[in-house]
């Protein structure tokens, strides 16, 4: 079984598209709920607070409460008094058609930003496999194109830069209360009372146009999760010390802790500058229906363990010359 996390101001519609695929690749009942806050039904709310940010505090609000609703769905998908209690998910000797052991989280994008918050407070499971995830959104609105229908909103409320920045800065204090950055320091290790030790694998995107590496590794940092190596081919990242502060596993399969995964689509390598990478295509969303990502993220949510699932090389899925 497993809960999913929808995309930006998304909806949980979308555990009928790419999710269900993944579902019927891997034998998956997959459940889901809005992100209430940022979802759908949140964009007019969205879209008043950037005109005036006195009004944002009503959106962490509400995704706290999107956090206790997939909790509770959770635990309707786990209990023998949830769903399996319903005939509609019992076969005709009563016998439960869910398989209670074992239930996991799979958050993308926006459900990789939240869904780390989320699975930091869960008690029903214990792996989740974040993809294109990060966290701290006032790092990410400025690197992301997403934004830039948004900015058409904010930038003339808030016609000075050293405004805006202020602005998003002093709204991640708020954001915290729904997001990564404000969880992340009990999402691997140190726990919150009652609740269990997590493992997360996080699939970084090389290039990302939407959620900018630096913040993916900015979590991956935090919460000590292990990098895969090799993680990309020579010369393909500009910075000096690639993925600085990051520990390393060359052991593969390995079973021991978190991960960070970088998978390479041939985008172009992101700016240094606080803008969003806009060269090439962007691979965001790329890979979801490629196996050997399946493979990745199944083997890791069933069993635990981080396979080689790249030949021993980076993990690339480069386009044809020309």
């Amino acid at each position: 079984m497993m809960l999913y996390g929808h995309g930006l101001l998304g909806s949980a519609r979308e555990a009928l598209g790419a999710s269900s695929r993944y579902a019927r690749v891997t034998n998956t009942t997959t459940c889901a709920t809005w992100w209430i806050g940022m979802s759908e039904e949140d964009i007019g709310v969205v879209l008043q607070a950037l005109g005036d940010m006195s009004a944002f505090r009503s959106l962490p609000d509400r995704l706290q409460q999107s956090m206790l609703n997939f909790l509770f769905l959770g635990r309707l998908m786990k209990h023998p008094g949830g769903f399996s209690s319903d005939p509609a998910f019992q076969a005709a000797d009563g016998t439960p058609l869910l398989d209670q052991r074992n239930l996991t989280f799979n958050g993308v994008s926006q459900g990789g930003i939240l869904g780390g918050a989320l699975t930091a407070v869960a008690q029903d499971w214990t792996r989740s496999f974040l993809g294109v995830p990060a966290m701290n959104y006032s790092t990410l609105l400025d690197r992301s194109v997403d934004f830039d229908p948004f900015s058409l909103v904010f930038d003339p409320n808030y016609p000075d830069w050293v405004d805006r920045q202020l602005a998003i800065l002093l709204a991640q204090m708020l954001w915290d209360r729904g997001e990564n950055d404000g969880y992340a320091q009990h999402l691997t290790d140190n726990p919150y009372r009652r609740t269990p030790i997590h493992r997360v694998m996080l699939y970084e995107a090389f290039g990302d146009h939407q959620v900018a590496n630096v913040a993916t590794e900015v979590m991956a940092r935090t919460i000590g999760a292990e990098l895969r190596v090799p993680a990309l081919a020579p010369g393909r990242s500009p910075d000096v010390r690639p993925f600085w502060g990051i520990d390393t596993t060359r052991r593969l399969p390995d079973s021991r802790g978190s991960y960070l995964v970088v998978w390479d689509f041939g985008t172009p390598a992101p700016p240094l500058e606080n803008v969003p990478n806009r060269a090439g295509t962007d691979p965001h969303g790329q890979g979801r229906d490629q196996l050997d990502v399946l493979t990745l993220a199944t083997t890791f949510l069933e069993q635990g363990r981080l396979v080689d699932t790249c030949g021993g090389g980076p993990c690339q899925t480069l386009p044809p010359p020309g």
